[in-house]
């Protein structure tokens, strides 16, 4: 096929030019130039077709790689984006989980600290009962003696019971 090209190519303006009467005898000298158009062409198209061929196809491949890699990009910042919105919406979730458990635990709190509250003030009315008994013997116990010191003292010792009673009683009182 090459070698037929080379042939017309060499040859075929030979003959074009061959019958030349036709511009001497005031035609045109369209079909011979459309005839060496047309090798030109073929020639230009036989040296540069595959290199252009392969320009294009090779720019093409480059345009669908970068083309993937922006889409593979996009994907894998979209995939980054959900990532991060599904751990937006676990924080959220455990945040909410965090502050449901602190407001049961406060409560909670605030209830054992009511009863230890009221623990401590039973057991401090109880402590303060004990202690006004204890004083209250006490009382009672220096009573009776200085009663006791008095009729000693005194000439009282003659006193019945009665009296002595009474006069118990009033100090007591």
């Amino acid at each position: 096929m090459r070698k037929l090209l080379w042939m017309a190519a060499f040859f075929l303006p030979a003959v074009v030019f061959a019958s030349g009467h036709e511009a001497a005898e005031g035609g045109t000298d369209f079909v011979p130039r459309l005839v060496n158009f047309i090798i030109f062409v073929g020639i230009v198209w036989y040296f540069v077709a595959e290199p252009v061929k392969n320009f294009f196809t090779g720019r093409s491949a480059e345009i669908a790689s970068r083309l993937e890699e922006v889409q593979n990009r996009l994907k894998a910042t979209k995939k980054a984006k959900e990532d991060a919105q599904a751990e937006y919406e676990a924080a959220e979730h455990t945040a909410a989980e965090i502050i449901e458990a602190a407001k049961k635990e406060a409560q909670l709190l605030a209830k054992k600290l009511d009863e230890q509250l009221q623990a401590e003030l039973h057991n401090l009315e109880k402590l303060q009962q004990e202690k006004m008994e204890v004083e209250k013997r006490q009382m009672v116990r220096k009573t009776v003696a200085e009663v006791l010191d008095e009729l000693f003292k005194g000439d009282a010792i003659g006193m019945d019971e009665k009296k002595f009673v009474n006069l118990i009683m009033k100090k007591v009182a």
